[in-house]
Order: structure tokens, then sequence, then C-alpha cells
């Protein structure tokens, strides 16, 4: 009896298994199928396109323009004035255009670091690598020339704005002052001046005070060029028999020889390494010449049958600005600091030359010569916008602009 209990029971026992897994079966199979779908990957940085690394914008507003990242659905856009990115001055989580327009945010004279990321559901790519930019100078300083009184035959110092308004007399000789050059802080002016009976290198304070003579030598020396980092002035003298180019100190000790040749015009790299000057390679002609600033490693890097002359470094320190008459007239040229690209920027039936470079190194001012009359331009540094700011200023002597 108790044996066939027990049958009934596992009989019973399989039944209830068999059908609860007949369920389960039943159930698995009545379950919808499963579909994956496919993840966008974040999207990668974008790469930046605009402003040009290093350059200065033309006034306060600028377009920072960057390439789509595949993929992205927005953009975060930062800019500081440092490179660590702590002191923001605009900061855009969410564009999704691919460019943003700065029209109030910036100021003058100021350097500024702009990057960007990429998002899209996924998540956010890592920052770009930065770029920079620069707003230039507000009052683009003042410019040092020679002018030359009505009815003397000598020429004095003055100082005037950038655009041509506010001329100061800074010296009052009996004998030429010219070729003035600025100390980098703008404080002082090194000059030639004749009035010993040749032309030495004098200083005086940017308010035509203190003048004292420097080279106070045997023989002419003039032209001086004061360098960027504030320490030497190079300089043109004859004392050896021929115008080679020298450095001193600032105070007119330490006067050392670079060259041996017929050689003037120096003008230095923004960083003081070097110095582009012209030399003469035969007989009234010359050419122009790059050497350091121990005078090695002299390199011409012009070469024509015509006069190159009277070189300018840009502030930038990617260009040199330089007179030639090779098309038959002078004009102000630019080139490469190696020499290559040469481009003439203007073409003016009198003669253009002397360049000097604003402060920014956005503009050239120069000199239209007519004869006995003389008239102060400025252009922008690619030849456009040619501007009469001082007219008939009677003399053809460089300019120097800071």
């Amino acid at each position: 009896m108790s044996k066939t209990i027990s049958t009934i029971a596992l009989t019973i026992l399989f039944a209830i298994a068999l059908t609860l897994g007949t369920g389960c079966r039943s159930q698995q199979a009545a379950s919808p199928t499963t579909t994956v779908t496919s993840v966008a990957p974040i999207p990668a940085a974008p790469v930046l396109i605009a402003p040009v690394n290093e350059s200065t914008t033309s006034g306060l507003a600028v377009k920072l323009e960057w390439q789509p990242s595949t993929g992205a659905t927005t953009y975060s856009l930062q800019v500081a004035t440092d490179s660590a990115f702590t002191k923001l001055v605009v900061e855009k989580p969410s564009l999704a255009s691919t460019y943003y327009e700065m029209a109030s945010e910036l100021s003058w004279n100021t350097g500024y670091y702009w990057r960007m990321s990429a998002s899209n559901a996924s998540g956010t790519s890592s920052w770009s690598m930065p770029r920079t930019f620069s707003t230039p100078i507000f009052q683009l300083g003042k410019i040092a020339f020679s002018k030359r009184e009505d009815g003397a035959g000598t020429e004095e110092i003055y100082v005037m704005s950038a655009d041509g308004n506010n001329q100061t007399r800074l010296t009052n000789n009996n004998a030429t002052d010219c070729w003035p050059t600025w100390s980098p802080d703008g404080s002082k002016i090194a000059f030639q001046s004749i009035r010993t009976g040749q032309n030495q290198v004098y200083v005086m304070n940017a308010d035509g005070s203190n003048q004292t003579n420097l080279t106070d030598s045997p023989g002419n020396s003039a032209m001086p060029a004061w360098a960027p980092d504030g320490t030497r002035i190079a300089f043109s003298s004859d004392r050896g028999g021929n115008n080679g180019i020298y450095v001193m100190n600032t105070e007119g000790n330490n006067q050392t020889r670079l060259t041996d040749n017929v050689d003037g015009l120096p003008s230095w790299s923004p960083d003081s390494a070097q110095i582009v000057f012209a030399r003469e390679v035969s007989s009234g002609k010359n050419q122009i010449y790059i050497m350091n600033a121990d005078g090695s490693n002299q390199t011409r890097i012009t070469n024509n049958a015509a006069n190159d002359w009277a070189p300018v470094w840009s502030p930038k320190g990617t260009q040199i600005a330089f007179m030639s008459n090779r098309d038959g007239n002078w004009e102000i040229y630019v080139m490469n600091t190696d020499g290559s690209s040469q481009t003439r920027l203007t073409n003016n039936p009198a003669m253009d030359g002397l360049p000097a470079w604003s402060p920014d190194g956005t503009k050239i001012a120069f000199l239209n010569i007519q004869g006995a009359k003389s008239d102060v331009y400025t252009m922008d540094a690619n030849g456009n916008n040619q501007v009469c700011i001082a007219p008939d200023i009677q003399h053809d002597m460089p300019l120097a602009w800071r």
C-alpha cells in the first residue's frame, strides 16, 4: 500500500516538473529578440583654423574658426590670457557652429590662448592643442625723425604721434642731428650728430634732455641701432679705414668691431641674436647680409644687379623690409629672413625708401622723396592703405617707430 502511494507521488511530482519546464520553454520562446544598437564614438578634438597661430589681430574683433569633428554635435570653447587657462575671458560650452566671433571680450595689447573640444552623446573629446593671438597696441606709439627747418641747412630730431600730429622738436644745434633709434623702453633716443666736425653717436632722454656723446673717437660713427634687449647699440664707423659695423654697450663702453668690409645700416632681430645690414659689394652697389650678434656667420641674402639698402627687421622676426632700385626706381620691399619671397610693396613715381616697422609689426612707415621735398607715409605691412601722415618734412634720413 505504501509502495503504491510512493509511486503515485513520484508520478505527480514528475508531471509537475514536466509542466513547469514546458512553461519555461514556452515563455522563453515567446520573448522578443534583443537588437544591439551601435554607439557613435567620441569625436576627436577639433583642428583650429583661424586666426593664424601667434598672429596679431587688426583690432578688438576676431573670428575664431575650427574644422568640424566627425560625429560632433556641439563644441566647447575657452579663451584665456594664460596658457594654463585659469584666467578665462570666454567660456562657451555648447556651440553648434564651427566659428565664434569675439566682438567685446578683448583688450588692447594683450596676448590670448584659445582651445576647443567636441562632444556628442557618447562623450567629449580632449582639448585641442591651444593657439595664440594678440591684439594690437591701441596707440601705435611715436615716430622719431629728423626735419630740416625752413632756410636752415641742418636737421634736428623731432617726435610725432603715429598719425603725424603733435610734432615736437627735441634737438636744437648748429649741426645736423639725425638717424634716431629708440631704447626698448622708450625712455631714451640714440642718434648721430656732426656737431664736433665728424659724425658721432649721442644719446638723450626721450624729451631731448641730457644729450651725451657715446663714441667720441677718431673717424665718423653713425647709423646707431639699439638692441631690443636694451644692452647694446650697433653702429657704423670708418675709424678702421672703411665703414665697418661695431657694437658697444649703452654707456659707450666696449666698442667692438664686427665686420671688416664697407658695411652700414645695422638692424637687430627681435631676440637681439642677429643683425641685418647693407654691404657694398662693388662700387656703388649694396646688398643685404645677416650675421650673428658677435659678427660670425655673415651671410648674403639678396643678390641682384641693383642696389638693396636700408634693411629693417620686423618686430615679429619673420620678415625684413628694405629699399631697392631693382625695378628702375627706389621702392619698398619685404622678404623672409633667409632672403626668400622678395615682394615689392610700393610703386610710386617718386623715391620710396627708409622703411620703419610699427611696434606691432602691422604697419610700415617710409619716406616718399621728391627732390628736396619729403613726405612721411604709413602703409599696412602688405603695402595696402598708403597714407601720407606728415607732408614736406624736408629730410631723407631714417625714421624710428615705437
